[in-house]
């Protein structure tokens, strides 16, 4: 029985305890004087360390968009000299087909100047797309020539000596119809290798064909 006595005593003063803690808390809250309470933030288990923050990714050289240039739009085209030329275009075009060129042109494609290149082969036609900043293949296709091998091989084609630049076409396009230079095309017609140059008049666009060995106006079409 004594053993039983010694037990109970602690539950009565622990019992007593909170007892008068319950009051004090009620007391406080009834004369405005509610405690503050701090939040304590919960400690970080030792076995599992926060992460350390990932490095920002660099990106190597040579990274980017194949279709984004660094010439802008409304740059003068006839004193600008493109890193890429139109022959480099041509060249790069002939490495991945085995076909003989028969036009080039040079536009905006998009966020770059651009050249689009076609070659052609006795039964297929190749386009490619180049950067003209950078030399990067934009896009690329392939087909098959109307009449299969019958088509035989191109007659049209240009040789890429003895023509004046692109820049020299533009400013005799613009001497004979001003306005905003659009896009120019070099091919073969009627046994003449001419620039194409298009001017945007506002109202309309005008094409201007110049003689790509002398650079005379051959034709302004209103």
């Amino acid at each position: 029985m004594q053993n039983d006595d010694r037990e109970v005593e602690p539950m009565r003063h622990v019992g007593s305890t909170i007892t008068i803690a319950t009051a004090l808390g009620a007391a406080l809250l009834l004369s405005g004087c509610a405690p503050t309470v701090t939040a304590i933030p919960p400690t970080t288990s030792p076995t599992q360390p926060a992460p350390e923050a990932s490095p920002e990714a660099t990106p190597e050289a040579g990274d980017g968009d194949a279709a984004v240039g660094t010439t802008p739009r409304d740059a003068d085209l006839t004193k600008t000299d493109f890193a890429t030329s139109w022959r480099d275009a041509l060249a790069t075009g002939a490495k991945s087909f085995d076909g003989e060129p028969v036009s080039v042109s040079l536009e905006w494609n998009r966020t770059a100047w651009a050249y689009t290149v076609k070659l052609l082969s006795a039964d297929e036609v190749y386009l490619a797309t180049v950067n003209a900043d950078s030399g990067a293949v934009i896009g690329e296709w392939t087909k098959h020539r109307d009449g299969g091998g019958r088509a035989g091989t191109p007659s049209n084609v240009f040789p890429a000596d003895g023509v004046i630049e692109p820049s020299a076409a533009i400013a005799a396009a613009l001497a004979a119809a001003p306005g905003t230079f659009e896009e120019w095309e070099l091919e073969e017609d009627n046994g003449v290798l001419a620039y194409e140059v298009q001017i945007d008049q506002g109202h309309d666009d005008v094409d201007v064909r110049i003689d790509a060995a002398s650079g005379k106006v051959l034709e302004v079409d209103q």
